[in-house]
């Protein structure tokens, strides 16, 4: 019965183990979505969203009313008999002010702070753009690594059968023990090779879970069977005003326009004039022979600025001015930043296009030619009329040209990747 549990609780075991090995098989789109869904440094800019309109809330508050107390003489600076009896007395007063807000004021305030939730989400899905870039990178640097290892498991058997094949003739004299040894050495090479690809394999790895706010040593394993040259990429669409819509960096500036347009609207209700009311209430005593009781009074009073004060409206209308000259020049730096983009996709889209058709001839016809050079050796040398050293060095030719063919494919997709973070395509 023991035995029994312990088997179903290994059995148990392995079937989550295994269902954990499958969870970490990704996909490129999987990874983006992992990305955006949980990297911490995107939720920043819901944080900035949420201040942003809790500032606009506080822009409908009123200011604090405002309350005195202090003394008051009537009449001042006489001591003399005011008749009935009554000598100036000194008061005791009590004042409140209130200032009203300016209501239209108020509603452009809050809508430029407002403003701010569209360049919190510009901000976002640029840098959601970077860090796609980066995954690709890695996830393309991780693809790269396990084509790598595929080949060098490929070509480690076929140059230990050429190692045997030689081992089994050197007792005849038809093989050479130093091309032997070379050989073997080759093995060397290839395990070394295996070591790095691996490295990097764990360092693509890394990138990933970092950008996906994983652990960073987690397993990752990527799927190598989709073709990563089947997608395309087109520019022919890519004009002006794809860029100011699609590139949320430079849609940025026109959100900044915006807002500096409200700002500006915002200065200009300064030349608006704000009221408010003050209450005061004395308290006077009287003290004569008749009447030894006090007597109140109040004064109650409406108030209102007056903006159009010069050395008070040459503040606001500065500011308006200083303001019109911030907009052009943003929306100067826009076109700028419109005109290199556009030279930078076309300059990337023609390296993608070259590379393209250079990894083409390379994979149809400079292979294939290194293949049938080392297929003839080796027919040759498996016949006894070819040598291991001629073998060996078409088996060796052969395989740094594979490798050759993963680096400059490796290379072309780094260009793709520029390409489409250039165009914020996902």
């Amino acid at each position: 019965m023991k035995n029994k549990l312990i088997s179903i609780g290994l059995f148990i075991a392995l079937v989550i183990m295994s269902k954990e090995v499958c969870a970490q098989t990704y996909t490129l789109q999987q990874v983006l979505d992992s990305i955006d869904a949980h990297n911490t440094g995107l939720q920043q800019f819901v944080l900035k969203t949420n201040s942003s309109f809790a500032e606009a809330e506080a822009s409908s508050a009123w200011m604090a009313p405002t309350v005195g107390i202090g003394m008051s003489e009537f009449p001042y600076g006489s001591g003399k008999d005011m008749g009935g009896g009554m000598m100036s007395r000194k008061m005791l007063m009590l004042r409140l002010q209130q200032m009203f807000p300016n209501f239209s004021q108020q509603r452009k305030k809050q809508a430029y702070y407002q403003s701010f939730a569209a360049q919190n989400a510009d901000d976002r899905e640029t840098n959601k753009n970077m860090l796609f870039a980066k995954a690709k990178m890695a996830y393309y640097e991780a693809y790269i690594a396990e084509k790598k290892l595929t080949l060098i498991n490929e070509q480690e058997k076929q140059l230990k059968l050429l190692i045997q094949i030689a081992e089994g003739r050197l007792q005849y004299g038809k093989a050479g023990l130093p091309n032997i040894y070379k050989a073997q050495a080759k093995l060397g090479d290839l395990q070394s090779m295996r070591i790095r690809i691996r490295s990097t394999l764990a360092r693509s790895a890394a990138v990933m879970n970092s950008l996906m706010s994983r652990p960073v040593n987690k397993t990752l394993q990527i799927d190598t069977t989709v073709n990563v040259l089947r997608e395309s990429v087109n520019i022919l669409t890519i004009d002006s005003a794809y860029l100011k819509n699609k590139r949320t960096d430079i849609r940025r500036i026109t959100d900044e326009i915006h807002s500096l347009d409200l700002k500006q609207q915002m200065a200009s209700g300064m030349s608006k004039p704000v009221f408010g009311i003050t209450w005061d209430n004395m308290r006077m005593p009287l003290s004569s022979p008749e009447n030894n009781h006090s007597m109140y009074m109040f004064s109650a009073m409406a108030m209102m600025s007056i903006p159009i004060a010069p050395w008070f409206s040459k503040e606001y209308k500065s500011k308006i001015r200083s303001m019109d000259f911030q907009i052009q020049a943003m929306q100067r730096m826009q076109e700028d930043q419109v005109q290199q983009t556009l030279g930078n996709i076309q300059s990337d889209w023609l390296n993608l296009q070259s590379a393209q058709v250079a990894l083409q001839v390379f994979q149809t016809k400079v292979i294939p030619a290194y293949a049938k050079t080392y297929q003839a050796n080796l027919s040759a040398f498996s016949e006894n009329t070819g040598s291991i050293y001629e073998t060996l060095t078409a088996w060796n030719e052969l395989t740094m040209k594979k490798i050759e063919y993963y680096d400059r494919l490796s290379d072309l997709l780094n260009v793709k990747v520029m390409l489409e973070a250039e165009m914020q395509q996902e």
